[in-house]
């Protein structure tokens, strides 16, 4: 029994003072770095809750007029028919 008590504990040493500031500094860092990812999702935030040009569609794309050339490709039907192009992009 005495002898145990006459061990030191090594364990529960206290750190130098370069090691605490060392430590400090490290915990600043991180701090800062978390305000960064706070800051950067109020952002995010922000840009995904604004309104878009008017309209409830959310689409960036709108009614899009465009002529494609298809001269020298082969077809079948009118050549003078109108093409809709329609794209699905939610797969749920």
């Amino acid at each position: 029994m005495a002898l145990l008590l006459c061990v030191p504990r090594l364990g529960l040493t206290q750190p130098s003072s370069e090691e605490f500031n060392k430590l400090r500094q490290e915990i600043d860092v991180l701090k800062a770095g978390q305000r960064q990812i706070l800051n950067d999702l109020q952002e995010i935030k922000k840009l995904l809750s604004a309104p878009r040009g008017g309209g409830d569609d959310r689409s960036p794309i709108r009614d899009i007029n465009t002529v494609l050339n298809v001269t020298d490709a082969f077809s079948k039907g009118n050549q003078k028919a109108t093409l809709t192009l329609v794209e699905f992009t939610d797969y749920q």
